[in-house]
């Protein structure tokens, strides 16, 4: 007796597709980056001051050179290599500090450029000397170079590059373990589910063995809760597969799960019970039975031994389908991590129904889990599912 139907072509785990291959692929490639650009930058230093030293060495042999040079030689040495070759800005004003003469500046407001120069550097006073004399004749008013610019900036712009790529290989990395955690509990389920499947099968073949021999209520009961741990070994082996959307409706599905529920329900649990007419949506029926049967589990949990009340409601809305679920139980204290894979208020609980069912309804049907309320007086769970799409 087959349990399982094959599985699909193409059917796959559903995984971020971050593995540690591109992990380091990515930290290969960063770092070849940033030795690459270190290199061309520290290459492009290395020939502006190299540049920078073949200028003064040419200087300072014309100045050494002695009564050879004569002092108008000199001083057109000096304006062709270094005053005609200055990038920086530089403005030269009068003893009032009015501007007379400036160099790179785009600005025509000069009174407004040596203000900022001034912000920048102490302006550099002019001394004319004659003799044992000196006459004070203006001021130099400079900037930076872009180049200096620049060269200021790298050390942010790398620690921003470096915090940039440490942050992303740090979130790959956290992708890439929340892919592997479910790659475990992938194999985990369907391991469980296979490992169950052959005993099952034989424990169904025996049942119809002995069905004659005893009592067909005995019978009935068993061969419905064989038929139940089918459905429940189908589950985990549709973990990590894609959905079977089929177009129908919802409500004899849900039905079918609180009436699961109902049965192995205590006989202080009231179910009050509204279907209201459903359009016909794309949904899977085994995860949208998994789904709303971890709700009403919940619910039951909530209740515990006393009496109290489960209600079930279905209605439209939105373009789509609203299924609401609430219990009269204590409520939920902890909000913010019950959704958190692990967590779990029972004493045996593995953390993982709403998990599962957050996926089945948010990851496969494209819908919305929300709890919409909680507290003494229970808690109401929404279920939203949209239309099929024409």
């Amino acid at each position: 007796m087959k349990l399982f139907r094959k599985k699909e072509k193409g059917i796959l785990p559903e995984t971020s597709g971050f593995t540690s291959r591109t992990l380091v692929i990515y930290f290969l490639v960063g770092i070849g980056l940033i030795g690459v650009a270190t290199y061309l930058y520290s290459n492009y230093l290395i020939q502006r001051v190299r540049r920078e030293t073949e200028t003064t060495s040419r200087i300072f042999a014309s100045y050494v050179s002695g009564p050879g040079t004569s002092e108008e030689e000199l001083l057109a040495l000096l304006f062709r290599e270094v005053i005609e070759k200055i990038d920086f800005p530089v403005v030269l004003t009068d003893v009032q500090g009015i501007p007379y003469s400036a160099k790179n500046v785009s600005d025509t407001n000069l009174i407004r450029v040596v203000k900022r120069l001034d912000k920048e550097h102490k302006p550099i006073p002019i001394m004319v000397r004659t003799g044992s004399d000196s006459t004070f004749v203006g001021y130099v008013h400079y900037g930076l170079s872009p180049f200096t610019r620049a060269l200021r900036m790298i050390p942010f712009l790398m620690t921003a590059f470096l915090i940039a790529f440490l942050f992303l290989g740090f979130w790959g990395y956290l992708i890439y373990r929340k892919s592997e955690e479910e790659k475990i509990w992938y194999s985990l389920a369907k391991e469980t589910a296979h490992q169950l499947a052959t005993p099952l099968s034989s424990l169904s073949g025996w049942l119809e063995t002995i069905k004659k021999t005893i009592p067909e209520e005995i019978y009935e009961g068993i061969a419905e809760d064989a038929q139940r741990m089918k459905e429940v070994l189908e589950k985990f082996s549709r973990i990590g597969m894609q959905p079977r959307l089929i177009e129908k409706d919802p409500n004899p599905v849900i039905q079918k799960a609180v009436n699961y529920i109902k049965r192995r329900a205590h006989k202080q649990i009231q179910f009050i019970e509204n279907y209201e007419p459903l359009p016909l949506i794309k949904f899977d029926d085994i995860l949208l039975d998994w789904a709303v049967e971890n709700i009403l589990k919940n619910g039951l949990d909530a209740i515990g031994s006393k009496p109290g009340v489960l209600s079930i409601k279905t209605q439209t809305g939105d373009g789509g389908i609203v299924i609401e679920i609430s219990d009269t139980g204590g409520g939920i204290k902890n909000t913010k991590d019950i959704f958190r894979p692990g967590y779990t208020t029972k004493k045996y609980g593995w953390g993982l129904g709403l998990v599962l069912t957050k996926r089945i309804i948010e990851g496969y049907h494209n819908g919305r889990l929300v709890l919409k309320r909680t507290g003494p007086g229970g808690t109401t769970f929404q279920i939203f599912i949209p239309g099929s799409r024409k």
